[in-house]
């Protein structure tokens, strides 16, 4: 099967994504590739554009983040992270982003 039916399959089947990835390699890349443009610390306020990390956890799941972070939509500052990063590095930001989303404890 090829590899771009695969991606497909993974930004659209439900459930065939997770946040099983690294948080604190999704920390280190997000601090090195995000956080120029992104607030990616924990306490952060809620923003639409460009969105907190924070925000991001709470409104999108994890495909929708995954398949934003690899294919940002159209006239979007974000750089598609699909030509340049390995999915795993996707993979480690995905977790990084959910683990923000508050417990409810």
């Amino acid at each position: 099967m090829p590899k771009r039916w695969l991606l497909f399959a993974a930004l659209v089947l439900p459930g065939t994504l997770s946040a099983q990835g690294s948080a604190e390699r999704g920390q280190e890349l997000a601090a090195n590739l995000c956080a120029q443009c992104h607030d990616i610390s924990p306490a952060c306020e809620f923003k639409t554009y460009p969105p907190s990390f924070a925000s991001i956890a709470v409104f999108r799941d994890v495909e929708q983040i995954f398949s934003r972070i690899m294919f940002p939509q159209l006239h979007s500052a974000m750089p598609q992270a699909g030509w340049f990063m390995p999915r795993e590095d996707v993979e480690d930001l995905v977790a990084f982003i959910v683990s923000l989303e508050p417990t409810g404890d």
